[in-house]
């Protein structure tokens, strides 16, 4: 009895695994050659689009702004959870950023993202808020993985 229950968690581990969330549930993508996490909008808690960053910069001891729009991207633990172990594996290696089936970003992982927002950069504020509306939306249509 206990083989069998353990058998059917792998397989329906295996099952969730192989068909991630449905495409019109998908915020975004986290995709690397590792692995890829879809984010479904349900998993989101808070996006917003900002016309600037504030940094401390403690050798310094000083705040300066600057003026790169960014998309602030906050979601659940679960899947802080599923970034970070991501990421912690592909530190100085690039990842894709795919909303709606287009990578808007492919930035090289610096540090393992391990906390509950993570920050999508802009060009312009017009183009910050547009994300997010995407993000907000989710995406309707199933992609093929991007490398």
């Amino acid at each position: 009895m206990f083989v069998n229950k353990t058998i059917s968690l792998i397989l329906v581990a295996a099952l969730v695994r192989a068909f991630p969330a449905a495409a019109d549930d998908i915020a975004l993508s986290l995709v690397h050659g590792q692995d890829r996490i879809d984010i479904p909008v349900s998993a989101i808690t808070r996006i917003e689009a900002h016309a600037t960053q504030t940094f401390f910069l403690p050798k310094i001891q000083k705040q300066i702004t600057s003026e790169i729009p960014y998309v602030l991207l906050c979601y659940t633990a679960a899947i802080q959870e599923q970034i970070c172990r991501l990421t912690r594996q592909i530190v100085e290696q690039p990842m894709s950023i795919v909303v709606d089936c287009e990578v808007v970003s492919r930035p090289v992982v610096r540090d393992a993202l391990c906390g509950r927002c993570l920050q999508v950069s802009g060009n312009d504020i017009q183009g910050a808020n547009a994300l997010a509306q995407r993000l907000k939306k989710g995406s309707n249509r199933r992609c093929a993985p991007v490398s």
